[in-house]
């Protein structure tokens, strides 16, 4: 029952979105169904893929429909480019930061892994207890720090805050917030049982802030390499956050925004769910989405493939870079970025990613 009512809604929603697309001037609500079931039995694409994809646009003809891997083709094009056993290099932040560092990539400040029994930070000295984590700010003298998981997607538990000392009492506050804790009440609160990762909270490039000032806006890049050969850029978009949130990725309602591979010129964003909304300007407070030129372009492609080679027996990743005044840092790898990425671009995933 729970699931035809499941069933049900999402074809309400199709119909819904399929009417308000025929009101556009975009194809009829009858193209759409019937596009949408031959693509649900030929190519396994469910219909609120269709919406998501914007296959309802005239632009799009059904070959390249045709040409998008489905969920179980695209898993097994994943596992056939990055094995099993080598994912964990870079699905583990601690690790992944660790070879990051080692082989001098461009990385926000590593602080430290604070854990109950075994945190350390990065000067060796421990970090397993709310005193050595505010002995450790006080030492570096620091001011803006993010706590991550050690294994989350989606931006999940990402935590970024302000150092505030009242009364000579060390206290966080999130960003954008009024209200500060004490830091024993912030590790009381983090109930990962891997701890955290800490870093220094990284500082965007003007033309980045711009487009959303809360959140640090990543370049969300597709690299790959086939057998023996160097990696290419597959294509690249720009993840835009919405108004106060501190996140980018489409979890917490962020934009995404294509990015021209030659220019790194943007195009419009997308909403990146069903609905596909298309923004000129941010839809909170109006910023000019649409021909920002972006800085460092040329570095964060070149950034990101020299990355993907850098990881043992990876051959495909969708690379987060954040770049600054001085130019692009990594923020992390993603060995199984979502497919839905190549919908944002138009691009047909079937058609970039290597066998």
């Amino acid at each position: 029952m729970v699931l035809f009512s499941l069933v049900m809604g999402k074809l309400r929603q199709f119909f819904r979105l399929a009417a308000q697309r025929q009101r556009q001037g975009h194809r009829s609500v009858l193209v759409q169904v019937a596009q949408a079931a031959f693509l649900l039995l030929v190519r396994q694409h469910g219909p609120m893929f269709y919406q998501m994809a914007g296959f309802w646009r005239k632009s799009i003809p059904l070959r390249d429909m045709m040409a998008h891997l489905n969920a179980r083709e695209y898993s097994r094009r994943v596992a056939s480019l990055n094995p099993s056993m080598y994912r964990m290099q870079s699905e583990n932040k601690l690790s992944e930061k660790a070879l990051l560092t080692l082989l001098g990539f461009p990385v926000p400040r590593f602080v430290g892994h604070f854990h109950a029994m075994h945190g350390r930070a990065a000067s060796g000295e421990p970090l397993r207890t709310p005193q050595d984590l505010v002995a450790m700010i006080k030492q570096e003298d620091l001011r803006r720090l993010c706590f991550k998981p050690l294994e989350e997607c989606g931006g999940e538990g990402f935590t970024p805050v302000d150092v505030v000392f009242d009364g000579g009492v060390c206290h966080f506050r999130g960003l954008g917030e009024t209200e500060t804790v004490t830091v024993d009440e912030f590790i009381g609160r983090w109930t990962e049982p891997l701890g955290a990762v800490i870093e220094e909270y990284f500082e965007q490039h003007p033309v980045l802030s711009a487009l959303n000032p809360s959140s640090v806006n990543t370049c969300r890049i597709w690299v790959a390499r086939s057998e023996n050969q160097p990696a290419q850029t597959l294509f690249g978009y720009l993840r835009i956050g919405r108004g106060g949130s501190t996140i980018d990725n489409r979890d917490g309602g962020g934009l995404a925004a294509p990015v021209d591979s030659e220019t790194g010129v943007l195009d419009s964003a997308v909403d990146s769910v069903e609905t596909r909304e298309i923004y000129q300007q941010h839809p909170d407070h109006g910023a000019a989405i649409k021909n920002v030129q972006l800085p460092y372009w040329a570095e964060a492609k070149a950034l990101s493939e020299a990355c993907l080679a850098a990881f043992p027996r990876l051959r495909f990743a969708g690379l987060d870079i954040a770049i600054g005044a001085e130019g692009p840092v990594i923020i992390e790898m993603n060995v199984s970025p979502a497919r839905e990425g190549a919908t944002f671009v138009d691009i047909p995933s079937g058609r970039v990613i290597p066998r």
